[in-house]
């Protein structure tokens, strides 16, 4: 959970469904059991790998929110070009769904 407080705009990332793709805290712990058994250079080297990860998982985080970003706008472009023809869609959907709640009406309608 470090990574979350280490770099504030990743939290405020996911409140917009872009990935974010942090390291676990098993990678801190392997470096100190490394260092620890007396392998530093392999510990060096994880630490590397991760460093040069992290930085990856931040250009993901950009391309994640260029996408998203991208999207929302061809969505308000597709609605403004084609508005028009949405509302006529939806009242055309609207009243086949009135005269298919008027025919069931009449279906189970008791008789008395």
């Amino acid at each position: 959970m470090k990574a979350f407080f280490s770099k504030p705009i990743t939290w405020l990332l996911t409140f917009f469904n872009v990935g974010i793709y942090n390291l676990s805290d098993g990678i801190d712990s392997l470096i100190l059991k490394l260092n620890f058994i007396g392998l530093n250079d392999h510990a060096n080297t994880i630490i590397t790998l991760s460093q040069s990860i992290e930085y990856q998982q931040g250009i993901i985080i950009m391309l994640d929110t260029l996408k998203c970003l991208f999207m929302l706008i061809s969505l308000v472009f597709f609605f403004m070009t084609n508005q028009e023809l949405i509302c006529k869609s939806f009242k055309w959907l609207y009243h086949k769904f009135k005269h298919f709640y008027y025919y069931l009406k009449q279906l189970f309608k008791p008789k008395s």
